[in-house]
């Protein structure tokens, strides 16, 4: 009897195995392609390709296509060939935005056109974007930082009272805000003087507040992961404001952030002092209006 039963259960076995393999479907790919965009290259001439924002990543499908970012810039790529006639291949390109682009190419020895401007491009097209994920970011995706930083400038609301002034120029931190993990500081530059003002850097440091003539000044530079735009040249008597996304991080009693403004070519320097207290104040950017 025993035996019959185990007959019959490996019977039922190898028929419900047949039937799972039988009703088995591979999993077709086709709908989730990246729709590549279509480049011809020739040897003798050079094609640029504008990007709207700085380029992370390339990928070449081949050695017989070479490419290279354009040195004055983040978000200008030059390609050519290394000879004539080469196979068709591909190449791939990641901005700083998390943007994913793919490119077919074929050679022509006269292309239509030799500079592509994607930004233009997309703006006219609804073309849908892959976007990637980058690690210094965490879960957070490129697109919803940018989301959050247009949010904080828009709002625009002095939260603090944290000011420099110096040769009739202002700089404020308005507010620090948090969200997954990161600080988002928001700082603003008012020029009230006839000259323009240069930004040549913007550093973030954290250092003790009291030190005695013995102590050894301890010091710990701090690297923004993003920043909504570029400060370059206030105008004069106008004003501009930029978003810094950082780790998240804490200050003891003793220590304090600060966030120098380097003019270029100048001394109109400015130099925001940060408080542990005002760092634990920050705000959720979950209750700003995203859209």
């Amino acid at each position: 009897m025993k035996t019959i039963i185990k007959y019959m259960l490996l019977c039922l076995l190898a028929v419900n195995t047949v039937k799972a393999q039988e009703n088995k479907e591979s999993i077709n790919l086709f709908n989730a392609e990246v729709t590549p965009y279509e480049i011809e290259l020739t040897q003798n001439k050079t094609t640029h390709i504008l990007f709207p924002s700085s380029i992370e990543y390339v990928d070449l499908g081949s050695s017989e296509i070479i490419a290279n970012k354009v040195e004055a810039t983040s978000n200008v790529l030059r390609l050519k060939t290394v000879k004539e006639d080469i196979s068709p291949t591909n190449f791939t390109v990641i901005t700083n935005d998390g943007e994913y682009y793919s490119f077919n190419v074929i050679y022509n020895e006269g292309p239509t056109q030799l500079s592509y401007d994607l930004t233009k491009f997309e703006k006219q097209n609804s073309k849908q974007k892959s976007e990637v994920l980058f690690k210094d970011l965490g879960s957070i995706s490129p697109s919803l930082v940018d989301l959050f930083m247009k949010a904080i400038i828009k709002k625009n609301k002095k939260e603090l009272n944290i000011k420099s002034k110096t040769y009739v120029v202002e700089a404020w931190l308005k507010s620090i805000y948090t969200q997954d993990g990161k600080l988002y500081f928001h700082i603003s530059i008012r020029n009230k003087s006839n000259l323009p003002y240069t930004v040549d850097y913007i550093s973030f440091k954290i250092k003790d507040r009291r030190t005695s003539k013995r102590t050894t000044i301890q010091e710990v530079t701090l690297k923004p992961i993003r920043n909504y735009s570029d400060f370059q040249t206030i105008n004069s008597q106008s004003k501009q404001g930029n978003v810094f996304m950082l780790d998240q991080f804490t200050l003891s009693d003793k220590q304090v952030l600060l966030i120098e403004i380097n003019e270029k070519n100048g001394v109109r320097s400015q130099v925001l002092k940060v408080k542990s207290s005002e760092i634990l104040k920050v705000k959720q950017l979950s209750k700003l209006k995203v859209k």
